[in-house]
């Protein structure tokens, strides 16, 4: 009996360990994702580097499909997590820019996720360059967006081998 006894409690040991070694690779109850479409610190976006969904217009030279409007770099648009619970990831919105500019308006890839989706952007800042990388790390084929200070157009289209191929974005 003491023999049965100690193989049945062996035998629950076991399985306590394998259900505490797949709870420990399982992602936390808590786990979540959150979406940001402004990772811009200028007052009412007014100088920032904004990535767009859909291609320049050929008439105006604005892009007015949903963008994602910011003023630093990105190594990854894909996201990043701040504390392994919580996934950031980096969308489009519609209406991010606001005022004079008629950008960004209409809601074509509102929703949609930045990586290997951006067609076109334009660089509103007054001193910074902004360069879309091909690779995620600042790495591979880019395109350099220099500054416009506060104006939006023109926005410039990806060359084809970036256009819905963009990983990253380096501001310099």
């Amino acid at each position: 009996m003491k023999t049965k006894m100690s193989l049945l409690l062996r035998a629950g040991l076991v399985g306590v360990s394998a259900l505490a070694a797949v709870a420990a690779t399982m992602t936390p109850a808590s786990a979540s994702t959150s979406y940001e479409s402004d990772t811009c610190t200028s007052s009412g976006n007014a100088y920032c580097f904004a990535a767009y969904f859909s291609s320049r217009g050929t008439q105006t030279w604005y892009s007015t499909s949903a963008c994602h409007v910011v003023n630093r770099d990105i190594p990854d648009w894909y996201g990043y997590s701040p504390n392994g619970a919580i996934l950031v990831r980096y969308i489009f919105r519609a209406r991010m820019i606001v005022g004079r500019y008629n950008t960004c308006i209409e809601t074509g890839g509102d929703g949609q996720g930045v990586k290997n989706n951006m067609a076109s952007g334009s660089n509103g800042e007054c001193s910074a360059t902004y360069r879309v990388y091909y690779s995620s790390g600042h790495n591979g084929l880019s395109q350099a967006f220099l500054p416009s200070c506060g104006d939006y157009w023109p926005a410039e289209n990806l060359v084809d081998v970036l256009k819905n191929e963009n990983a990253s974005l380096d501001r310099y």
